[in-house]
């Protein structure tokens, strides 16, 4: 439930390198949800998104207003040091600290655990390098594959640490949007 821990883990997603080994560079990075397109978010929030965010504010993170958001990014050689030692300091500022190898609470002394739950084997390339920067951190991270049913029964269930998400949708933002973000879908 830590941003700063999501925000942790997240470095330990090398894009560059998955995106040159294994999809051969067909990639461009996504640093918006609606990348490309009139609704994209880029830098600050400026005019109306200022104007709208302001009545959140207190109640969404301050980096909103303060940082412009971009992904992790590494050299793509495989083996991103200085993205696992951010992740670290980050996780240390959160509370969790290296202990015989282990990535534990301070106070509490759990590990921390990470499942990332598929539905589908051909994911599993793209997840393992990130499993293997978790455990560079200390975290006891696996991989779990599941069939159909079991994962749509997980997911809908909130019984999962991290999974692969696909939301289709046209180029410019349209209906699909109703299914993803009204009340109703939640």
């Amino acid at each position: 439930s830590d941003p700063t821990v999501r925000q942790a883990v997240a470095y330990t997603f090398d894009f560059e390198w998955t995106n040159k080994t294994l999809f051969y560079s067909s990639y461009t990075r996504a640093e918006s949800y609606f990348s490309n397109s009139k609704l994209a978010s880029r830098g600050l929030p400026e005019e109306r998104e200022l104007e709208i965010l302001e009545h959140y504010r207190g109640q969404i993170p301050k980096e909103v207003f303060t940082t412009a958001y971009e992904p992790p990014q590494t050299d793509g050689l495989g083996y991103s040091s200085a993205n696992l030692r951010k992740a670290n300091r980050m996780l240390q500022r959160a509370g969790w600290n290296v202990v015989d190898n282990v990535l534990r609470n301070a106070e509490t002394g759990e590990a921390m655990e990470i499942e990332i739950l598929l539905n589908q084997a051909s994911w599993e390339r793209i997840a393992a390098p990130m499993v293997k920067n978790m455990k560079q951190l200390g975290i006891q991270a696996t991989i779990r594959i599941v069939d159909s049913a079991q994962y749509q029964n997980r997911v809908q269930g909130y019984d999962y640490d991290l999974i692969v998400g696909v939301r289709g949708q046209s180029h410019s933002p349209g209906n699909e949007q109703r299914n993803y973000w009204t009340s109703g879908a939640a």
